[in-house]
């Protein structure tokens, strides 16, 4: 029986995988998957893009802002996968940033948001393109908190 494995993150390879498509081993090296990649040619893989098995990985399917981008400074987004399950995240810009800080005092006098995503502008386009990038490098989740 072949090995398969789903891609969890396509790294640079966006050209060869597809993050939850899955994949037949060909060859196997200590730390490398080769296989047959959307291009049609054999190409090794780091095993670390990749999970053993047929698995469901679960892919940003839907996005909202709830806010609205002219009142506020930091963002609130919602996210939604193919899994069902919704997270979220704030979303700002270096400029909104600033303005964060410069219209309250805060105590302590630094910020630690984990789930802030921070882009050059914000426009649909801008907030679709960063996060669809987040998530196919496997990045989203960490940069966003379950939403219950």
């Amino acid at each position: 029986m072949n090995t398969i494995v789903t891609c969890k993150c396509i790294g640079n390879y966006v050209h060869a995988i597809t993050k939850g498509k899955s994949y037949e081993v060909i060859e196997s090296s200590e730390d490398k998957f080769r296989i047959s990649g959307n291009h049609g040619r054999r190409v090794w893989i780091s095993k670390d893009y990749f999970i053993e098995g047929n698995i469901e990985i679960p892919i940003l399917n839907n996005w909202r802002l709830d806010d609205d981008i002219n009142e506020y400074n930091l963002i609130e987004v919602t996210l939604m996968f193919t899994n069902k399950s919704r997270r979220w995240c704030l979303i700002t810009t270096p400029d909104k940033l600033k303005n964060y800080f410069n219209e309250r005092e805060l105590e302590p006098p630094g910020i630690n948001i984990q789930h802030l995503i921070i882009v050059k502008t914000l426009t649909e386009d801008i907030i679709e393109r960063t996060l669809l990038y987040l998530d196919n490098q496997d990045e989203l989740f960490t940069a966003s908190k379950p939403l219950e």
